[in-house]
């Protein structure tokens, strides 16, 4: 790289944790879809918890439901519940404000670790590794008996630098398309899942590190052949995405792309994709049988059966439901993908998102100096691509249809934009076309820098008029 040219992932760095910390600091508490919730799965497994106990209640996140269930939750220390139920009022509604001075009255309540009540609520179904650094982090600060308020902004920040680092690596080990990973992992979408407390940032990293490291594999000049050493990463980061979220499944199809002259022959390369096929069908089944378990609220588990008799007795009303999810839904989802906020109620004007949508397709269009010269996607290489994200789209809508059915209007529930970030590389990897020479300039990236910068900025702006008075 010459002196003239910018390093990408040391501008992500920047510009990441620079934005970043502005959308954890403003976001008022508790605001992000289902941020109440990991925040009190976290406190569950630094207890060694994982949430399957019962409690016989006819109240559900703090609102009376009309009916008595059994239902899922835990013992959690008073402090956490007042805190956590303290913006519970503007889930999903427009209409509905906070304030500083709101966000200044939960930073008060203190933790009251001595006190604790069984707060029941649907309890997020992901492994201890998607909260990892923060397990270990609550953990010490309740030894600590720091507040509630607090913890939720330690645990945002550190959500924040997991997520960097994580993209980093990916920028920094795929042999091209840098600034296409930069760019993908800089919408405001991004940035602000990866920026409060969900599973979305750490599945965002291993999914783009997942993406880089076959990329590696398959075009950098240095691999001649591929080690004992680099297959155990190999599957061992896959596994971690995976376990993160097992919908991602279609993702091991991207094996493929490496070529059969880096094995030692068409046994090995076979063998390692079997090892890797098995392993995803023994997550996948794990997951599910794990998730069954933690289903515990009676009327969560006839739902899920009667989708289930549904999906095998009647697939044309899923099929229905996924096509008009898709089709109808497409001008939403589209400035979704780019900036969403909040319970999905607040997103970026249309003309911003569409203008990122710019900086994506340019980057993935061009090919930079920062690009592998000999990087080369073949046509069967591209139909791949889209098969990968065919797929995973049928498999995603499938497992949002049987956990959450669909809505009077006859859409999927909880059909989000961000839930195709994870995989965005391998699609826009499909336009990158062989034939075009080498930008003689470096004038795109700066301009795509100021484009990002302008939308975060109206991302953040965005955020700040939804949520304060």
């Amino acid at each position: 790289m010459t002196k003239s040219e910018i390093n990408p992932s040391k501008i992500f760095v920047i510009i990441c944790l620079f934005w970043g910390f502005l959308y954890a600091l403003l976001s008022p508490p508790f605001t992000a879809a289902d941020e109440i919730s990991h925040f009190w799965k976290i406190y569950m497994l630094s207890e060694g918890s994982f949430g399957n106990s019962v409690l016989t209640s006819d109240v559900l996140l703090g609102v009376p439901t009309g009916k008595i269930l059994n239902q899922s939750g835990e013992y959690i220390p008073f402090g956490m519940v007042k805190a956590g139920y303290k913006n519970i009022n503007l889930r999903g509604t427009q209409g509905v404000k906070t304030s500083f001075d709101n966000t200044k009255e939960i930073l008060s309540y203190p933790l009251e670790k001595g006190n604790k009540v069984f707060n029941t609520f649907p309890v997020p179904s992901y492994t201890v590794l998607s909260y990892l650094p923060s397990v270990i982090l609550m953990k010490l600060m309740t030894i600590a008996n720091i507040n509630p308020g607090i913890m939720l902004y330690i645990l945002r920040i550190v959500s924040l630098i997991t997520y960097t680092a994580l993209i980093y690596t990916a920028i920094t080990l795929t042999p091209t398309k840098k600034w296409l990973f930069a760019a993908l992992a800089l919408m405001p979408t991004s940035i602000y899942q990866a920026s409060t407390v969900n599973t979305d940032g750490i599945t965002i990293g291993f999914g783009f590190i997942f993406a880089a490291f076959t990329l590696y594999l398959a075009f950098d000049e240095k691999v001649k052949q591929i080690t004992t050493k680099q297959t155990a990463l190999y599957i061992l980061v896959l596994t971690c995405f995976l376990i993160c979220k097992f919908a991602y499944a279609p993702m091991i199809f991207l094996f493929f792309l490496i070529p059969s002259h880096k094995f030692k022959n068409k046994k090995q390369q076979y063998t390692i994709f079997s090892i890797i096929l098995l392993m995803t069908i023994y997550i996948t089944a794990g997951y599910y049988l794990y998730t069954r378990l933690l289903i515990k609220a009676s009327d969560d588990v006839f739902a899920q059966n009667m989708y289930f008799y549904t999906l095998f007795h009647n697939p044309t009303i899923f099929i229905k439901a996924m096509l008009y999810t898709l089709i109808v839904e497409m001008k939403y989802f589209l400035v979704g993908f780019i900036g969403l906020f909040g319970w999905g109620e607040c997103r970026i004007p249309a003309i911003a998102g569409y203008l990122y949508y710019f900086v994506l397709i340019s980057f993935a269009l061009c090919n930079l100096k920062t690009d592998l010269k000999t990087t080369i996607f073949s046509l069967t290489d591209k139909l791949s691509f889209i098969f990968i994200y065919i797929t995973y789209t049928i498999f995603l809508c499938t497992i949002l249809f049987l956990v959450f059915g669909i809505s009077h209007t006859g859409k999927l529930i909880c059909h989000f934009g961000r839930y195709y970030i994870p995989i965005a590389p391998v699609l826009f990897l499909t336009l990158h076309n062989n034939k075009l020479p080498a930008l003689k300039t470096n004038l795109l990236p700066y301009i795509n820098i100021c484009i990002i910068n302008l939308i975060l900025f109206t991302g953040l702006v965005s955020i700040v008029l939804r949520f304060y008075q």
